[in-house]
C-alpha cells in the first residue's frame, strides 16, 4: 500500500481541505460585511470531517454516502451507545437556537445583511486553531513515515 493511499493520510488531507474551504468562506463573509442583503455562508467542520472519513474508508478514495446504515445518526444528532447514557430531548442546534454555524438566522441590521463581525472573527479563530491542530497531526504522521524509511537516522 502506498502512503498516498493510507486512510489516515487521506482523512487528514480531507480535514485540511475542509478547513481551508471554511476559512475562505469566512473571508468572503468578512469581505461582504457591509454588503446590503448579504447572507453569510459556512462549512460545518464536523460535516467536512465526516465526508473525509467516509472517503478515507472507501477503497481508493471513492466517495460514499455518510448517511444511513445501522446505528448512524444525522449530523449534530446524539446517538446512545450505552443504555446508561442520557436521552437528548432535542437536537443541540435547537437547544442553542442556531442553524449550523450561523448564530442568528435573522438580520439585526436595516440593510438585511446577516454577517456579524464578532461571530465571523470567532469562527475564524476556531478554524485557525483546528487547522493548526490537524497540521500538527499531519506533520507528526509524516515524521513517523520519515523515521520508518530512514531507520531513525
Amino acid at each position: 500500500m502506498s502512503w498516498l493511499q493510507d486512510p489516515v493520510h487521506r482523512t487528514l488531507a480531507g480535514a485540511l481541505d475542509g478547513l481551508a474551504r471554511r476559512e475562505s468562506l469566512i473571508a468572503a463573509n468578512l469581505a461582504n460585511i457591509d454588503t446590503p442583503g448579504y447572507v453569510p455562508q459556512s462549512v460545518p467542520f464536523e460535516g467536512a470531517l465526516q465526508a473525509a472519513l467516509a472517503e478515507a474508508r472507501s477503497p481508493a478514495g471513492q466517495r460514499v454516502s455518510t448517511r444511513g446504515g445501522p446505528g448512524s445518526a444525522a449530523p449534530g444528532e446524539m446517538r446512545r451507545t450505552d443504555p446508561r447514557h442520557m436521552v437528548a430531548s432535542r437536537p443541540p442546534s435547537a437547544a442553542r437556537g442556531t442553524t449550523g454555524d450561523v448564530p442568528f438566522a435573522g438580520s439585526i441590521r436595516n440593510d438585511g445583511n446577516r454577517a456579524d463581525l464578532e461571530s465571523e472573527m470567532a469562527a475564524l479563530a476556531d478554524t485557525q486553531l483546528r487547522f493548526a491542530a490537524v497540521g500538527r497531526l499531519t506533520t507528526g504522521r509524516l515524521a513517523m513515515l520519515r523515521d520508518a524509511i530512514t531507520g531513525g537516522r
